[in-house]
């Protein structure tokens, strides 16, 4: 795995790559993991022939936190400069959950630089005013007790019901620190509704949901699939909220149609 150089508003950022120059798919990563979360998936498109990167998001992994809240503007110029470092112009996205806010983000401030999309286990819709004021209890619970206070419950409510791998999730948000969690709390806190763009979205994309997911309803996934021009919808069976991690297989299956 490659590291490649990247700064990001003045601060240190951590962008792996895996793979000979070329065709370019870059991978967003869901809270509170990191880009690592990543790595099987990346070595599986190299295989394939693509430059597969992940950028870890500010406050996670080996990225810097901002020191203010990261709206999902941020991540979209954060995968914006990450193209830039890996000299392409134009790239598949594909995003998880949070990762997926930041795709959409990505299509209303660059879309001329999307050429296919992974909207994996994530929805369009903004949060309500009560999701709202939870991620701002969440945010303050990790800044006075520290990221477990919010990583470790999370854990089990990510991966399908009886999964083997919440020690695995738990293990992969290790790397977030208290301020990276806060700061995408209320990051994801002010994000707008997507809904109105997805009708105007005019690249391949590929809407991926758990069938057990415990955090994005269904009704969303299928919304966002209809939303879409074309997007082809696919329902991983047996997993959560994490399903290429729950699922690796048969996520590749559908990322292949994606790349293809």
């Amino acid at each position: 795995m490659q590291e490649v150089p990247l700064r990001f508003e003045g601060r240190p950022a951590r962008l792996r790559a895996e793979g000979q120059p070329g065709r370019t798919v870059l991978f967003a990563h869901p809270f509170p993991l990191a880009g690592d979360c990543w790595d099987e998936t990346l070595r599986s498109c190299a295989a394939l022939g693509w430059r597969a990167a992940a950028v870890d998001a500010p406050g996670f992994g080996g990225t810097s936190a901002l020191g203010r809240p990261c709206t999902m503007d941020d991540l979209a110029r954060l995968l914006a400069a990450s193209l830039d470092a890996l000299g392409a112009r134009t790239a598949t996205l594909v995003g998880c959950s949070m990762g997926g806010y930041a795709l959409m983000a990505f299509w209303r401030l660059f879309p001329e630089r999307m050429q296919r999309a992974g909207l994996f286990n994530t929805q369009p819709g903004a949060d309500s005013a009560e999701a709202k004021e939870k991620r701002e209890q969440q945010a303050r619970a990790a800044l006075e007790k520290g990221p477990d206070a919010v990583t470790g419950s999370l854990a089990e409510r990510q991966v399908a019901p009886g999964s083997p791998l919440v020690a695995r999730v738990r293990e992969l948000a290790s790397a977030a620190t208290a301020q990276g969690i806060a700061e995408a709390l209320r990051g994801m806190a002010l994000r707008p509704d997507s809904t109105p763009d997805l009708p105007r979205w005019r690249v391949r994309t590929l809407v991926l949901c758990g069938e057990q997911d415990q955090i994005v309803p269904r009704a969303a996934c299928d919304l966002m699939a209809r939303s879409i021009p074309d997007a082809r919808q696919a329902i991983v069976r047996g997993t959560g909220h994490l399903s290429f991690l729950e699922k690796p297989a048969e996520v590749m299956t559908e990322l292949k149609w994606l790349l293809s």
